[in-house]
């Protein structure tokens, strides 16, 4: 089947004051944004979080009731753990997403990389919670010449210490042999091996791939695509919040972390990683640091890219899916000459990097409350989470105040 490539806008005209209505049938339309992680999906998802009122005007919701509900609904409906830490606010959050949905007169946009990792149990769990409604899912791609040095910064801001070298010799290796974030990598990077665990219950012509530009195009035009994708105006006015970037560290800041990684004990349980290390310090403090040598796949790792990128492209140009974007974004540039290896972090830079992070730190102490003062609320909130009872209640209001949020517009 030929591919169908979209380069325009495509809109549909209000119906009952809604600007992305129901299907003739009168289904919703659920668009469900699967990641693939690194494809500025952080962007997007900020980016609609921000801008939530007009996506609502404009007839498409953006469910949940917090910018992280949808990952609770992700990883309630997948059924695991993320990184084996039990969420209390978790179990119930996918019903709670779709009885907002199921309120809602127009279109549905929901995003999360985690849907990207589904096997077949979990996505046969979301067809069939779905059934209700016209589901169409669709897939952000980027070149792996740069995924590959962005998605080992991941993983080492998600407490992992494999050395670049270390990594990309494991995404090559035999399967059976390879360390287990290279499964990860491969399961959820394949772009062809996710879309076609995805398609087995929906038409080609309710998949789509939108490429990610290269970096010299208009920083828009990720979003314009996307927008496209789902349905939405090229004119609908949206404002880019300033945490719609999901900043990257350098060669240093990247190396930093990783040695950091490798004295930490577990007493530093998840939770409090996730807020100090992995959004305080990657993100928030080393995150675009002036001066930082950025990221970048080494010249001696082109080739097997190059393979593997050659494969990922025709599978999705001859998949029959709908491609927003151009598929020659997804071939990969050649590294230039004078690219430092990620694992090659100056000391003095580094040195440099630790400095700026103690006193990034250090202000974010001095704006966090006296723990000893925080009040009845901090305590009626810690009593809550080892209720039961109280967690339950807890739910319950979050579904009702689901279904107000939705009725009331």
């Amino acid at each position: 089947m030929t591919p169908r490539y979209t380069t325009q806008y495509e809109t549909m005209a209000p119906e009952n004051g809604i600007g992305v209505p129901h299907n003739s049938d009168g289904r919703t339309k659920i668009y469900l944004h699967i990641g693939v992680p690194k494809t500025g999906t952080t962007y997007l998802q900020d980016l609609m979080w921000h801008n939530r009122a007009a996506l609502r005007s404009a007839g498409l919701l953006y469910p949940g009731l917090s910018s992280d509900a949808q990952f609770r609904a992700a990883v309630d409906v997948g059924g695991t753990p993320f990184q084996h830490h039990d969420d209390p606010a978790v179990p119930g959050s996918w019903h709670r997403f779709i009885e907002q949905a199921r309120a809602w007169p127009g279109s549905v946009v929901m995003s999360h990389e985690l849907f990207t990792q589904f096997d077949d149990a979990a996505v046969d769990r979301v067809h069939t919670d779905l059934a209700w409604a016209d589901l169409h899912v669709v897939c952000t791609a980027r070149d792996l010449a740069r995924q590959v040095p962005a998605v080992w910064q991941e993983d080492v801001k998600n407490r992992h210490t494999l050395s670049f070298a270390e990594f990309a010799t494991e995404l090559v290796a035999p399967e059976a042999a390879a360390h287990p974030l290279a499964g990860i990598f491969w399961q959820f990077q394949d772009v062809p091996a996710v879309m076609r665990r995805w398609a087995r219950a929906l038409p080609p012509s309710r998949l789509s791939v939108v490429t990610v530009p290269p970096r010299s195009a208009p920083a828009a035009t990720l979003w314009s695509r996307f927008a496209a994708t789902v349905g939405l105006d090229a004119e609908l006015p949206v404002e880019a919040p300033e945490s719609a970037h999901n900043r990257s560290m350098g060669v240093a800041e990247t190396n930093l972390v990783r040695r950091l990684n490798m004295v930490l004990t577990d007493e530093l349980g998840w939770p409090d990683y996730d807020v100090l290390v992995k959004h305080e310090l990657a993100r928030s403090i080393l995150g675009g640091r002036p001066g930082s040598v950025p990221l970048a796949l080494p010249d001696s790792d082109h080739h097997w890219v190059a393979d593997h990128s050659a494969r990922m492209v025709a599978g999705i140009r001859d998949s029959g899916w709908r491609i927003v974007g151009d598929p020659d974004d997804l071939v990969p540039d050649r590294s230039p000459a004078d690219t430092r290896h990620p694992d090659h972090g100056d000391s003095e830079e580094m040195l440099d990097a630790a400095v700026h992070a103690i006193a990034g730190l250090l202000e974010v102490l001095a704006r966090r409350p006296d723990p000893a003062r925080t009040g009845w609320r901090a305590a009626v909130l810690g009593q809550g989470r080892r209720s039961a009872a109280v967690r339950e209640l807890h739910r319950r209001y979050l579904t009702v105040k689901a279904r107000r949020s939705v009725r009331g517009g």
